[in-house]
């Protein structure tokens, strides 16, 4: 049983009952996603967006620097979510495209009229 109840990031489409809505969300790396929001660990406890207060959702490949500015790199794939007219977003860090994608399609089901731009390269450190 969570001790906290989801705090919505957006505040302008907020779900009813998030807590529910959090059960049946299915975990992608160390994020949880369902068909109405994504899930995400925060202090203390969790926030969420909902996917109703999406403007834009978008992938591009990246990458995490280990040695400091020059030297090895991790590739990962960094998802953007635009919310609450566009004003505001919330970046999520993905090692695999693929996982990134599960919830791009996610979005894109709850939101067909929404704008989603998926990144065509394969991933590879830059």
């Amino acid at each position: 049983m969570a001790v906290f109840t989801p705090k919505p990031l957006a505040k302008s489409c907020p779900l009813e009952d998030p807590a529910e809505d959090q059960k049946t969300a299915r975990r992608v790396e160390q994020y949880r996603f369902s068909s109405r929001a994504i899930y995400f660990p925060a202090f203390p406890g969790s926030q969420y967006l909902s996917f109703a207060s999406l403007t834009r959702a978008l992938t591009r490949n990246t990458s995490l620097p280990l040695t400091g500015c020059c030297g090895k790199a991790l590739p990962v794939t960094r998802l953007r979510l635009y919310y609450d007219g566009g004003e505001f977003y919330q970046d999520f860090t993905f090692e695999k495209l693929a996982n990134a994608n599960m919830v791009l399609d996610a979005i894109a089901a709850a939101r067909p009229d929404l704008s989603v731009e998926r990144e065509e390269r394969p991933q590879s450190a830059v």
